[in-house]
Parts: C-alpha cells; structure tokens; sequence
C-alpha cells in the first residue's frame, strides 16, 4: 500500500477520513484521453465483478438539468487494506460513461451520491497527482535529492518581479490579488512567489515534472493548484475564457526556427484568457520578445515591448503587456 496515498481534498470529498485513494489514469494528462479508465470499467461491467460499497460522485451540468456523473470511487483492498479505487470523466468527458458507471453500480451492495462541482473536483485531482510526484510515486527510479531553497530560489529576483507587477497594476488600473491567473511554464515557482506576495493564487503548470516537483517540496506551489502540462495543450484541459490574466516569466528560448512552437502556445493561452484579459511575458533576450511579439500580433493581441533591463543582465530582462480586446475570430487562429 505504500503507492496509494492520502488525499485531503478527496478524503473530505468523499467523506472518507484517513482512507487512501487511487485515481487509474497515471497522471494528469493521460485525464484527457482516459484509455485506462475506459478500459478497466468496460472489463469490470462486463464481468459483474461486485463492489461492496460505491460512491458517485456527481456536479451540476448534465443533459436536461440534471446532475452530470463526474466519478465513481469504489471500494477496493489490496494487501489487506481498504482504498478507494477513482474513475474520473470530469476531464474526458466520454459520453458513455455514465452508462459504464451504471453498470458498475448494478452488482455493488451499497451506492451512494456525493455532489461537488468540476473545480471542486479539479482541486482534489489536482491535488493526487501533486501528492504523487512529490513522493516520488511517479517517476521511475527518481534519485534527486531535495535542495535547500536558497539553492533554487533568488530572493532579488522576486523583489524585483513584485516591483514589476506593482507596476503593471497601476498601469493596466488591475488588482492581481481578485484575478484568475494561469501562470505557465512555472518552473519551480520561483517567479510565483512574487504573484503570492501580491495576494495573488495562480494555477502554475509546466511540462518538467522534477521544476514542479521542487516547487511542491519547498511549499512554493499549491498541490490543487499546479499541474505537469504541456502549454500546447491548454484548451484540452480548460474551459475557453476561463482565466483573466496568462502570465509567463522567463520563457524557454524563443527562435526563428520554434516560433511555431510559441506560436501555438500563445493560441492556446488565448483561447483560455478572458476578453480584456492581461498576457504578460517576460524573456532573456530583445530578439525574443521581438519574435513573440510578432506571434501575438498574428493571433490579433494587442501589447507592447517593455524594457526591463537591469545590471545583472540575467532574468526577467524584456516584457511582453498585452491584453485581448476581442475574441472574434480567435478560435481560427488556434490552429497556427
């Protein structure tokens, strides 16, 4: 049992105190596809394999006004200890899984329901996969050690993106702290300590899980709030329009030859942000900006470049400022 941890959020959920869980899907992007969970509902439906107890889990938002089944946790033991076994369908959306889920419940001896919400049910997966990576239950032969935070965190360079983002705020009339923020390529958090400092809580995604994995370890991200992610996947994952602000510090190396590549980041990040809705990047070099600067006028951004130059010449050095004045038109540019 030492793979099957404890979750708080899904413990309160479920109203399960100090019972492991276990989602079947390995990690947070294999949610959207869900093949797992497809197929090991199929086999136990049509097997009529009993379950002597089964949660489902449901939110508002179903067909005809009624609740959506977001999940079903049953009853499992192994090794001669109860878990609750989670199929989740709130990230998928395959329309027959509720048919599945009937099935299932047919052969258990006890059903019963619990209501939430997708972000309330969000957070607790969020969160399970955080727990995971951070105990090393999701890396193969993991052999980093944990560092000292002095050794992954600058101090100068949070005072001086909090100077920069007090800036913003007066400028751009704007308040991070009520603002629904998605921070991407997040790194350890680094930078995110400087939006906390402002009252601000993002969710943070990026594609390196050990960066993320540091972030957990020091407290600097929030387990139901960070995610391994592949920017170019986002609107898999969100809802169109769902944030007010995407932020990004020091992005990866912006070329000629992977302009393509940020260019469908930045449609991505589109897509997802609210009309009038902030962007706001910040890189090492002038020739990078100027490149994603010319891939967010192509998706139709309004923004400007803004010197952020310093003598220590190393983070943080230009600014991309934008905002999306309209999202017509804005789905045909996210296939750039």
């Amino acid at each position: 049992m030492g793979d099957i941890p404890f979750t708080m959020l899904f413990n309160d959920l479920l109203g399960i105190a100090d019972e492991p869980v276990q989602l079947i899907e390995r990690s947070f992007s294999d949610q959207k596809a869900c093949k797992l969970t497809r197929n090991h509902l199929t086999e136990i439906v049509r097997s009529g394999i009993p379950f002597g107890e089964v949660i489902r889990i449901t939110g508002p938002g179903g067909p005809g006004g009624q609740d959506e089944l977001l999940g079903i946790a049953v009853l499992a033991n192994s090794e001669g200890q109860d878990f609750r076994m989670i199929f989740v369908n709130t990230v998928c959306k395959d329309p027959g899984f509720t048919d599945l889920g009937d099935g299932l419940c047919e052969h258990a001896e006890n059903v019963c329901t619990v209501g939430t919400t997708d972000s309330q049910f969000m957070d607790a997966i969020i969160e399970y996969y955080s727990i995971m990576l951070v105990n090393r239950m999701l890396c193969d032969r993991c052999i980093s050690a944990k560092k000292s935070f002095s050794e992954l965190f600058s101090e100068s360079r949070v005072d001086r993106l909090t100077t920069l983002l007090k800036t913003i705020e007066q400028s751009s009339n704007t308040d991070f702290a009520g603002m629904d923020v998605l921070e991407i390529c997040c790194g350890n958090g680094m930078a995110t300590i400087a939006l906390s400092e402002l009252g601000c809580d993002p969710f943070c995604l990026d594609s390196d899980s050990c960066a993320i994995c540091e972030g957990l370890e020091h407290g600097v991200l929030a387990p139901h709030r960070s995610a391994v992610l592949d920017a170019t996947a986002l609107s898999a994952f969100f809802d169109a329009e769902f944030f007010d602000c995407v932020i990004g510090f020091m992005l990866g190396a912006i070329y000629p030859f992977n302009k393509d590549l940020w260019a469908r980041i930045m449609s991505e990040s589109a897509v997802l942000l609210r009309e009038n809705g902030l962007f706001i990047f910040t890189v090492h070099k002038e020739e990078e900006i100027s490149i994603l600067k010319e891939v967010m006028d192509e998706i139709g951004m309004i923004g400007e470049i803004i010197d952020n130059r310093d003598d220590a010449g190393v983070y943080d050095q230009w600014v991309y400022l934008g905002r999306k004045e309209s999202s017509l038109g804005l789905r045909n540019r996210a296939s750039i």
